[in-house]
């Protein structure tokens, strides 16, 4: 279980995440990020504090730039691209890496987060991939979004429309049942999930 000071910060890391993030304005490619509390502060025992790293060296920019098939001249969705990562560093040449990856500086793993851009838009039946982007604009709008899974499976967001302010940062203590099949979150339980085995 984690900390309470440690999980009630994560939203706030988040927060820092996503605004770092619009620093370098919009069209970045995704970014998946490990989230730790460090076990060398306070004598061992992890910061117990909501002092956590943001390490986003757990994949290589070019991860997201894999054709899709069905779309020529395009990238595969972030969702499906996240999905095969965790499958990838589920073998066991993967989890070697992982493993040492995870125990870098003698930290302990707190969740794994994604920073990634995206349409939000309403969904009517019969929706298909790819329908938001061909969309009116007045039904639509892009969003930057900075989520994580935490190790006791939290869901936790901070989500920013285009040209506006951030929203506020959300946390549920368990991923919420609209949650459990959307693409990302599916991939960010999975890459945890892994992270807690290895």
């Amino acid at each position: 279980m984690l900390h309470p000071a440690t999980r009630a910060a994560i939203p706030a890391v988040l927060t820092g995440v996503e605004s770092a993030a619009d620093q370098y304005g919009w069209d970045q490619p995704p970014v998946v990020f490990g989230l730790f509390d460090r076990t060398d502060l306070a004598d061992g025992a992890g910061s117990g504090f909501g002092a956590l790293e943001v390490d986003p060296t757990l994949a290589a920019p070019d991860l997201w730039t894999a054709s899709d098939p069905a779309r020529p001249g395009e990238s595969l969705p972030v969702p499906v691209v996240l999905q095969r990562f965790a499958r990838q560093l589920a073998t066991p040449h993967a989890r070697v890496w992982l493993r040492d990856w995870l125990a870098r500086d003698r930290r302990a793993l707190v969740g794994v987060g994604l920073l990634f851009e995206g349409w939000a838009g309403p969904v009517t039946p019969g929706y298909r991939r790819g329908d938001l982007v061909k969309a009116p604009a007045v039904l639509r709008r892009e969003i930057r979004i900075a989520a994580a899974v935490d190790t006791d499976l939290g869901l936790h967001r901070v989500a920013r429309v285009r040209h506006g302010q951030p929203s506020a940062a959300r946390s549920w203590p368990e991923l919420p049942w609209w949650g459990q099949r959307r693409g990302v979150v599916v991939g960010l339980r999975a890459l945890t999930e892994l992270a807690k085995r290895v």
